[in-house]
C-alpha cells in the first residue's frame, strides 16, 4: 500500500482527499503547510505529496524546492486553485521548481485517483 502525504491549509480539503485516498487503498498522513510536511515527511516517508502551492508559513512553491533538495526522490503532486490565471501560472511554476505533475482545484475525485496513478507509476516512455 502506498503512502501519501497530504498538504493543504484548508482542513476540509484535506479532510476529503484523505477519504478519497484512504477508500482507495491509501495510507494517508496529513500536513497543513510546506514546514509541516517537511517534518512529517523527515519523521515517515511517503510515495507520494500532494502539495497545495498556496498555504501560510511555507508555501507549497518553497516546499518543493526544499524537498527537492532534501528528499530528491520524492514523487510530487502539486494542485493549485484560485482563478484561471493565477492557477496556470501557479501550476506551470510548480513544474519549473520540479513537482513530477499538477492537478487544477476544484478536481473530481476520479482525475486525482488517475494524477495519484500517474504520479506513482510514471510512463516509462
Amino acid at each position: 500500500m502506498s503512502r501519501i502525504l497530504v498538504v493543504d491549509d484548508r482542513t476540509e480539503v484535506r479532510n476529503s482527499l484523505q477519504r478519497f485516498l484512504q477508500h482507495w487503498g491509501y495510507d494517508v498522513s496529513l500536513a497543513r503547510n510546506g514546514r509541516e510536511a517537511l517534518d512529517a515527511y523527515d519523521a515517515e516517508p511517503s510515495d507520494l505529496v500532494v502539495m497545495d502551492m498556496f498555504m501560510p508559513v511555507m508555501n507549497g512553491f518553497d516546499a518543493i524546492v526544499e524537498f527537492r533538495r532534501r528528499f530528491p526522490s520524492v514523487r510530487i503532486l502539486g494542485m493549485s486553485g484560485g482563478g484561471e490565471y493565477v492557477r496556470e501560472d501557479a501550476l506551470s511554476e510548480a513544474k519549473r521548481l520540479g513537482a513530477d505533475a499538477m492537478i487544477a482545484k476544484p478536481f473530481l475525485p476520479e482525475a486525482l485517483l488517475e494524477a495519484v496513478c500517474q504520479v506513482l507509476v510514471p510512463d516509462p516512455g
